[in-house]
């Protein structure tokens, strides 16, 4: 019996559980992705690395795991995130965390593992772990996903971290060879970052550095304060290096929407710089039959526009999963009393469209479940604000974060194009061309799904609104970027 809230295009583990994308890199024209993976089971234990291989950034080929928890090593109790330095076509260097427990304390270390076949086999350094714990003023479980590049004649390392003080950190190290390694200090640490702008929280994960010239984008994931909310807050801080310091000019949110976490990078040979995030998802409950949790999003290219805001916007190698588009010609007058609706066909749709609000306070797209009670995703556009927010049901956000699903379109001008991809349990969005949104859909009725549109305050129309089933390219051997 088919599982219709499998996603078939977003990389999803053949089974058992995922989060963190790690390791991201091509060799040889194909774009390996790595990620936490637990083998065993459909939940968050017994911290492995998984690995997948495209060669076109849609379709996947998973392989054997990359590297399990040495039970009498220093990631007896996980080998976390971390990422992959390629050497050449068939030698590389791991850098990862590991994890071991002080009693009910987590103690984090970076450890070390190489390759010479092409990143199928691992050994892990026996003389792990290469950074023994935190430095002083960090705490021994918020020390973790090295980040590595080169850095003229040497190699810098920067390790997500949280202050004993309760605010978060990017620490800088530096090695001759990515097996000693010294610590620098601090990268950029909360206090330096304007809090209201959202750079609260205890803990800064997964670090990620792009370079654009002279401007750099520093990606961190940020552990919520709030309990009982899933850490859903990607910063991106705009800026530049000073010596061994990274000076911030603005703070941008990587996207929106409730399910996109710890995303990892990767530049490619074209230059481009592609994102993938986790998307969260429970495990499944006892009586279920689902084998399966997590994803990983679309792959995005992350860039900077000419004001120096971070761009984000789909990979348009995915557009090959479209097939045969439906056209409808005519446009739809919306308003408060006159919500128009568009059944989905199938549980793997992409839909396009353009909405000119009109004179309209808020134009509102949801996606209903027709054999379930109330909206599942709702997309809401208020024009007066340039603003658009994704929200789902379900989830509880914090105001003005991520988690709230909220993002600015500046500047913008009607209409705005909006791109809504249906993948299984899996929905992101790509609106105006400057950012993207990720929801996870609860309920499985892939064939009773619809959009409904509605405007509040005014009336606006639905333009060119077009619908594709999404369906697998056709074999092909290619190379990425």
């Amino acid at each position: 019996m088919p599982d219709d809230h499998r996603p078939q295009f977003h990389l999803t583990p053949p089974a058992n559980w995922m989060n963190d994308p790690n390791g991201l890199c091509v060799v040889d024209g194909r774009l390996h992705a790595f990620y936490q993976h637990n083998p065993d089971a459909p939940r968050w234990e017994h911290m492995s690395w998984g690995h997948a291989v495209t060669d076109d950034l849609v379709t996947w080929e998973h392989l054997p795991v990359a590297i399990r928890p040495d039970p009498d090593g220093p990631d007896a109790f996980g080998c976390w995130t971390g990422c992959v330095i390629v050497d050449d076509d068939r030698a590389a260097t791991m850098l990862y965390t590991g994890v071991t427990l002080d009693g009910d304390v987590r103690r984090a270390s970076i450890c070390r593992a190489t390759t010479s076949d092409g990143l199928l086999t691992w050994t892990k350094d026996a003389t792990n772990p290469c950074i023994a714990g935190p430095p002083p003023g960090i705490e021994q479980d918020a020390f973790r996903d090295p980040f590595v590049w080169r850095d003229g004649e040497s190699w810098a390392m920067l390790v997500g971290a949280g202050r004993t003080d309760g605010l978060g950190a990017v620490l800088l190290y530096r090695s001759p060879d990515l097996r000693t390694w010294a610590y620098v200090g601090p990268f950029l640490a909360g206090d330096e970052v304007d809090r209201a702008a959202g750079a609260d929280g205890p803990c800064w994960e997964c670090p990620q550095l792009l370079r654009f010239g002279d401007a750099a984008i520093l990606i961190v994931s940020i552990v919520d304060r709030t309990p009982g909310v899933r850490p859903s807050h990607v910063a991106a801080f705009v800026g530049h290096i000073d010596g061994d310091r990274f000076v911030v000019d603005r703070v941008d949110e990587l996207g929106m929407g409730p399910d996109f976490y710890a995303p990892a990078t990767v530049a490619l040979p074209d230059e481009r710089h592609l994102v993938f995030g986790w998307i969260p998802e429970d495990p499944p409950h006892e009586e279920s039959t689902r084998s399966w949790a997590g994803s990983l999003t679309f792959p995005r290219v992350v860039s900077l526009d000419a004001r120096g805001e971070t761009i984000l916007t789909l990979a348009p190698e995915v557009l090959a999963l479209r097939t045969t588009p439906v056209r409808r010609r005519t446009r739809e007058l919306l308003g408060d009393a006159h919500p128009s609706h568009l059944p989905i066909a199938g549980g793997h749709v992409e839909i396009e469209m353009e909405i000119d609000p009109g004179d309209a306070e808020e134009v509102a797209i949801e996606l209903i479940d027709e054999a379930d009670d109330g909206p599942e995703v709702r997309i809401a556009f208020r024009p007066q604000t340039r603003s658009i927010s994704l929200a789902r049901r379900g989830i509880v956000g914090v105001a003005g974060r991520s988690s709230q699903g909220g993002a600015e379109l500046d500047p913008w001008s009607p209409p705005l194009r909006l791109r809504v991809l249906i993948d299984g349990s899996v929905l992101e969005i790509e609106a105006d061309g400057r950012t993207m949104g990720t929801a996870r859909l609860t309920a499985t009725h892939g064939d009773r799904r619809a959009l409904t549109f509605a405007a509040t305050g005014g009336t606006a129309r639905i333009a060119n609104l077009r619908t594709w089933s999404l369906t697998a390219p056709g074999s092909r051997r290619g190379a990425v970027g």
